[in-house]
């Protein structure tokens, strides 16, 4: 069997190479790998541990709407998947009563899909379909409900034209199947279909990967063709407790409540006491785990970080980057090899330069603005490294650093000489702005006094660095 491009497909490829051990994982793992290669699996991506979304899932489901046994069903359970998602709608606008079962079975059982009144719309119906829909627009129903089904659409990883049929692993089809041949929802003449991609579709599937709890398919739906299969097995009777563990039980509440009540009724509910799901999953932790220690012991050994010919490099230290190799080459730069166990020094933090001395200058105007002041001050020589300016409170601060000795040539930092006497004789009798004194009597229009500025020592202390002003 090919696919429409002519690529082999699933089916195929197991004909010509079986895997090593032949298990109902060896076959989801080339379906999902070839759906993913070949191009033909659509959203969600990717499609391992799913049922596989598929490209021609809403042909596969107009063609299940053409069967007789659709258009005669009036009550469909449909799984919650992607690739179903189309027959969910089809449902619905031909206003059959739709159930939906709960995901993975641990909020409730079945839930039946109503549309709001007056939403009938395909956009209603669409939200409704949806996963977030399902559990707005649906009406929770138990086991000791009644319900009768006519159709029951299952999602599948991979089918055969015998009947048999390969779920993501996990088992709730099987356990809804069960759960539903108790309520007695499931009759003699139910209709078990899927709809699947070609590849998904087998000749044969080994007999002997299937047992009792599986459910088998009457009906196979691909977007190219019906299948109506031999159905080599039977269906589930119901539950089958000794395949069951008490975690799977607390999972999911409904096998909980049914438990009780077949045990009320005094039927044996003897669980499995080994977990083979948790067994499972603790062996693929620990081989990850050990996988991890031999990682990180050989990093923390050197094993496979030196190379032949290198020297001076100590074992298990990371080579240096390609990008910083290509920029020292371009600069002209040999790359410096060091001793072993030595390490470059860091270059030292620059230090903060030390306040030898400070001057407070007030009674300033309210009106002077600081570049004024700065020009008066460089026609007198003073060049301060940090002027705080409070000029709104009629003050500021001059602050002078330690000469350093290491200063060289074009420095514009205050000469070796200044000293707190040179700057305090250079200010002697500054005055700056207006408003020194009110003017003589008659002249009104002769300017203001200059005012005089207050020029005092103050105490060295750092500036805050908010109120700098260089």
């Amino acid at each position: 069997m090919q696919n429409g491009d002519g690529t082999p497909t699933a089916a195929d490829t197991t004909k010509k190479t079986l895997p090593e051990e032949v298990t109902k994982q060896s076959y989801r793992l080339q379906v999902w790998r070839h759906l993913e290669t070949s191009g033909l699996a659509m959203f969600p991506r990717p499609v391992y541990n799913r049922i596989p979304n598929f490209k021609g899932a809403a042909e596969a489901a107009a063609k299940l709407a053409e069967l007789d046994v659709f258009k005669n069903a009036t009550t469909v359970k449909v799984n919650p998947d992607k690739p179903q998602e189309p027959v969910r709608v089809i449902c619905l606008e031909q206003q059959k009563t739709l159930y939906v079962p709960v995901p993975r079975l641990q909020n409730g059982f079945l839930n039946r899909l109503e549309l709001p009144e007056g939403e009938t719309g395909p956009a209603a119906i669409r939200k409704a379909v949806s996963r977030n829909g399902m559990e707005t627009y649906g009406k929770p129903i138990g086991i000791e409900d009644s319900v009768t089904l006519d159709l029951v659409v299952m999602g599948s990883v991979a089918v055969s034209k015998e009947g048999y049929r390969i779920g993501k692993g996990r088992g709730y089809g099987d356990l809804e199947f069960g759960l539903m041949m108790h309520m007695k929802a499931i009759k003699s003449d139910t209709i078990v279909a899927t709809t699947v991609h070609d590849c998904q579709v087998f000749d044969t599937l080994p007999a002997e990967l299937f047992g009792p709890h599986d459910v088998p398919i009457d009906i196979i739906i691909t977007p190219t063709q019906v299948i109506e299969t031999q159905r080599m097995s039977q269906r589930p009777v119901g539950i089958l407790w000794h395949l069951l563990s008490n975690r799977r039980v607390q999972l999911m509440p409904v096998l909980g409540q049914l438990r009780e009540i077949e045990m009320l009724a005094g039927r044996a509910c003897t669980l499995q006491e080994l977990d083979t799901d948790v067994d499972e999953r603790a062996a693929t932790r620990t081989r990850r785990l050990r996988r991890r220690t031999r990682s990180h012991k050989s990093h923390s050994e050197g094993e496979g970080n030196t190379t032949e010919g290198e020297e001076g490099k100590t074992p298990g230290k990371p080579r240096r980057s390609a990008r910083r190799r290509n920029s020292n080459k371009s600069a002209g730069k040999e790359p410096k090899e060091g001793k072993e166990g030595e390490t470059k020094p860091r270059r030292p933090r620059r230090q903060r330069p030390v306040i030898d001395f400070s001057v407070k200058i007030s009674n300033i105007s309210p009106n002077t603005r600081v570049r004024d002041l700065k020009q008066a001050l460089s026609e007198r020589g003073v060049k301060p490294q940090i002027m705080v300016w409070k000029g709104f409170r009629g003050f500021c601060y001059l602050h002078f650093f330690k000469p350093s000795p290491q200063k060289g040539e074009g420095d514009t930092g205050a000469p070796a000489a200044a000293s707190m006497d040179s700057v305090l004789a250079a200010l002697a009798q500054m005055s700056l702005g207006g408003s020194g004194g009110s003017a003589p009597d008659g002249a009104a229009d002769a300017p203001d006094k200059p005012r005089l500025l207050c020029v005092e020592p103050a105490p060295p202390r750092q500036p805050q660095p908010a109120a700098e002003v260089h």
